[in-house]
């Protein structure tokens, strides 16, 4: 674990591993500080998981104050406390108080940064409009995720950082039990030793690594069968080097999942209609959830990836694809499929996936039912149930709310293969309320920090949609405080 003869091809004050939102938050935040900063992105470009980012949850936020209450009647903006016990709460208590309180406090400045760098924000929001738990806490800018990043890049280049992208860091270099330094390959597959007095950690967690998945999480049944919907590299690289050089763990299987029609993306109207509220069987042929479910994305995909193989059949009829194709969807999924969206591309979406083979059509239940290779009588008699239920209004056997108890009975009829998607992983690494990697005795690893879902802290088992924007507030208020608390260190402080 130690090097200590090290020589270095170039020093810094601090080297930050990942160009998402929370590495670049830690790196223009310690440039401005006055600390000589690198910044080290293996991919071609910088952005992350967070170009894919709707909103930025905060709370007691200026833009909460200007508009002081949500525009939905009867609701408020929650305070900082509501914000801690919800937190608290949902993660039946696992998380780390001082991971908490350090989100709670310091998300509010997050808006206010973006906005002094140009970001405009549209609304504060929540981000499922029927799901009655959630906080509106969902700071939506004009631009959304990929905007943020565009600006964030433009300022840390401003601000002095050194940018290196194609350059990824494959290990931690340590003297005398403390950072030193960052082992990388430069962007022509050259070996370089990077010094620096502290190393901040934001690659973005080990979502996109399915062997890390399965080896980590709680999906080891079924993820061989989870489908990438986003196309992020977030490979586990800061969890594998903070382990070496002994770091420790906690909450380390907790995954941020959710339900995609396989082979497709968010914004596939196919996807959309599968990701709604309505019938859903799995390989047995029976229902196993009600599909309100569907309501919390997070929710959805844990109870999708529980399935059999992870593998959920949506079933609708001719009738709702026309209520889809006319009248809109009966949920939203944010930005990817807008509440009471009409899903226009419906019906030729599902004509060429029919086509090549990814999603099924019969005339009748039964030829559906043969086409997906479902036991015909079980699947026959679980819709003639579900049916039951749809005429009479109340469902007997998950308590679906009525209003989504829409019917299979116009054919033809549609299966859509719907797939737990592993968006990112929501920490692993254990760290302390100033986001310093701790090691088995508690202890901080000097010099070396961990932020956004690198970081371990904020979460459970399961990534908490009713403060919706949480992962992107956590991830810049975190590598803000992170690089807050090298530059004080580094002063003597």
């Amino acid at each position: 674990m130690a090097d200590q003869n090290i020589s270095f091809d170039v020093e810094y004050d601090l080297v930050v591993i990942g160009g998402g939102g929370s590495g670049k938050s830690a790196a223009l935040t310690g440039a401005q500080g006055g600390l000589r900063v690198a910044l080290l992105e293996k991919m071609a470009e910088t952005g992350g998981t967070s170009i894919y980012a709707e909103g930025t949850a905060a709370f007691e936020s200026s833009e909460q104050k200007e508009r002081k209450t949500p525009a939905t009647p009867g609701k408020h903006f929650p305070t900082r406390e509501e914000g801690f016990r919800r937190y608290t709460d949902y993660s039946h208590h696992r998380a780390n108080p001082d991971v908490v309180r350090m989100q709670v406090d310091n998300t509010a400045e997050t808006i206010n940064i973006l906005k002094s760098l140009g970001i405009v924000y549209t609304d504060v929001t929540i981000y499922a409009y029927d799901q009655p738990l959630e906080l509106y806490t969902f700071h939506r800018p004009d631009g959304l995720g990929a905007r943020v990043q565009e600006v964030l890049l433009r300022a840390c280049i401003n601000a002095g950082v050194d940018i290196f992208t194609s350059t990824p860091a494959k290990k931690l270099l340590m003297r005398d039990g403390a950072v030193a330094g960052v082992q990388a390959l430069d962007s022509k597959g050259n070996l370089m030793n990077i010094g620096a007095k502290a190393v901040i950690l934001a690659s973005g967690g080990y979502g996109n690594n399915p062997a890390m998945v399965k080896n980590y999480s709680w999906l080891h049944r079924s993820a061989d069968y989870t489908y990438q919907c986003v196309p992020t590299e977030n490979t586990g690289d800061g969890l594998t080097m903070a382990l070496e050089v002994g770091a420790d763990t906690e909450n380390l299987g907790a995954v941020m999942i959710i339900p995609c029609a396989r082979t497709k993306t968010l914004t596939s109207h196919v996807s959309g209609a599968g990701s709604q509220p309505v019938l859903w069987v799995n390989k047995t042929g029976r229902r196993f959830a009600s599909e309100e479910v569907a309501m919390s994305f997070a929710d959805a995909g844990n109870t999708i990836a529980k399935q059999p193989e992870g593998v959920v059949y949506a079933i609708i009829d001719a009738d709702t694809v026309r209520h889809l194709m006319e009248e809109g969807s009966d949920i939203g999924l944010g930005d990817f499929i807008e509440y009471h969206m009409k899903l226009t591309r419906l019906q030729a979406e599902l004509d060429q996936d029919v086509a090549e083979g990814i999603a099924w059509k019969g005339d009748t239940i039964k030829e559906l039912s043969k086409a997906i290779g479902l036991d015909p009588a079980v699947f026959a008699a679980t819709v003639a149930e579900y049916n039951d239920a749809c005429d009479k209004g109340y469902d007997p056997m998950f308590f679906k709310p009525d209003k989504f108890l829409r019917p299979v009975r116009k054919g033809p009829f549609y299966a859509i293969n719907m797939a737990p998607s592993v968006l990112v992983s929501d920490g692993g690494i254990r760290v302390n309320g100033n986001l310093q990697v701790t090691d088995n005795d508690y202890q901080p690893i000097p010099g070396l920090y961990a932020v956004g879902n690198e970081a371990s802290g904020l979460y459970g088992d399961t990534y908490n949609l009713d403060v919706p924007g949480t992962a992107n507030g956590f991830a810049h208020a975190s590598g803000r405080v992170a690089a807050r608390h090298v530059i004080k260190t580094l002063k003597g402080e």
